[in-house]
């Protein structure tokens, strides 16, 4: 369908009041699935439902696994478990587990119960087994698999009648024992270049690059991706083939998984989700989730308060010096933040062996140091530019700048890998509470380079 012909919402609305259900079926089911959804969730309830029952079963079951959960939900409650039946059981298995996981329990049974479809009900309740954020959790039950004592001809007369079968397109075949035990891999281009008589176990490669049904899907994504793989096999604990993770499901992993990131970053908590979902949130929930982390970095602030109190005498003493403390802590704060960024990288993924994390703070502290050094010197001229009357303040600056910005280096670095290691999210290292720590330790640094700099001087003082 051309871009010109395509419907705003308003109009959609207009052809079902105006009864053309005819038009309507036929400019719907033209339209790729992805952009129906982005349709239905702008419409009104009861014109998403009237747009959504003109659907056919294959568009509707593409058309339901694209949309949020929140609009999942009300189309499900609008269908009745008579009309989600048919459609749930069109849908992969990945993708009807996925929705029926934001069900209630109760009405999950419910649609179980009137499946008729066995092999589709099996693979849907075996994924609901898994956790939702692991391997198993995340993988699809279609794949392609032969046991290694058929032939080559065998096994492409098999994988003829079973790829008709399968919703997605599959270039990699599985090879399994007897025991349904994974024991290679063969590409469908080796099985078709092979001699027909030729066994599959020997075409096979058997070093596969697998994981288990329990390994976060953060890890079998990482896997995935390094490996340069288009599925990722997946087993359970006894080596038995189960599933398998394929491109389109890595990116959905990481989309989330940036997205719940980027949220613990910036302090908020509990579930992440796009722009639609957020603001899909009743305010109590939205400040609920930011509240947390701000009363947290509230308590932290604190601390420079009353450092700041501590030092108000020195203040006093030096006002000039008073007018450096946004500067200070700014560029700290800043050089702090890329050390996190970087180390998070490295620790997002997968625990870091000690050697590499020991290897990691010192190659950062030199960073760091130089930074330091570089930026002091700026400060120093700068201090003499606004303060020429009194050259040993610039000095004071640029020293304590020197020492902030490498303390502020190492505690971006080591903070994400101390949670990493403690078994918490490294994102929470980042923004407002690795902020709040570093204005504490940097107030207190310079402050206390600044007295006793008064200490042992006569340094002059511009008031």
């Amino acid at each position: 369908m051309s871009e010109k012909a395509r419907l705003a919402p308003e109009e959609l609305s207009a052809l079902v009041d105006d009864g053309q259900r005819q038009k309507l079926r036929m400019l719907l089911n033209e339209e790729h699935p992805a952009d129906i959804a982005e349709w239905l969730t702008d419409l009104d309830n009861s014109h998403r439902l009237s747009c959504f029952r003109l659907l056919d079963l294959d568009n509707a079951s593409a058309v339901l696994a694209e949309l949020e959960p929140e609009t999942q939900g009300n189309l499900l409650k609008d269908l009745g478990d008579i009309g989600v039946v048919p459609i749930i059981t069109r849908m992969s298995p990945d993708d009807a587990a996925d929705l029926l996981a934001e069900l209630p329990k109760e009405k999950v049974q419910q649609i179980i119960n009137q499946m008729t479809d066995t092999e589709a009900k099996e693979d849907i309740q075996e994924l609901m087994g898994f956790e939702e954020d692991s391997a198993g959790g995340i993988m699809s039950t279609d794949y392609l698999a032969v046991e290694g004592k058929l032939t080559a001809d065998q096994a492409i007369s098999y994988l003829r009648e079973t790829y008709a079968e399968l919703e997605d397109d599959i270039y990699d075949v599985y090879v399994v024992s007897e025991e349904e035990k994974l024991a290679g891999r063969v590409t469908l281009k080796e099985l078709l270049m092979a001699p027909p008589e030729a066994l599959v176990e020997s075409l096979m490669d058997d070093n596969v690059i697998k994981v288990l049904t329990t390994t976060d899907q953060e890890e079998a994504a990482e896997k995935l991706s390094r490996y340069d793989l288009l599925t990722l096999p997946v087993v359970d604990e006894s080596g038995k083939l189960r599933g398998i993770i394929t491109a389109d499901d890595v990116i959905d992993v990481l989309w989330e998984e940036s997205t719940e990131d980027l949220f613990q970053a910036s302090g908020i908590t509990g579930e992440a989700g796009d722009l639609g979902e957020q603001l899909s949130l009743s305010v109590r929930r939205a400040v609920g989730a930011r509240l947390p982390w701000l009363l947290i970095t509230l308590g932290i602030e604190a601390g420079s308060v009353s450092v700041i109190t501590h030092f108000d005498s020195v203040i006093k003493e030096t006002v000039a010096a008073a007018s450096f403390m946004p500067l200070l802590s700014g560029v700290t704060g800043s050089v702090a933040t890329q050390s996190t960024c970087i180390t998070l990288r490295g620790t997002g993924i997968e625990k870091l062996a000690w050697r590499v994390i020991i290897k990691h703070v010192f190659h950062e502290a030199r960073v760091g140091m130089l930074l330091g050094i570089l930026c002091g010197i700026a400060t120093t001229l700068m201090s003499l530019m606004f303060h020429s009357v009194n050259p040993a303040l610039g000095f004071v600056v640029g020293c304590s700048l020197f020492v902030t910005m490498t303390c502020g280096v190492l505690i971006g670095t080591l903070m994400p890998m101390v949670f990493q290691k403690a078994g918490i999210d490294p994102a929470h290292a980042s923004g407002p509470f690795i902020t709040s720590i570093l204005d504490v330790c940097t107030m207190t640094i310079y402050l206390t380079i600044v007295h006793q700099f008064l200490l042992y001087t006569t340094m002059s003082v511009v008031k």
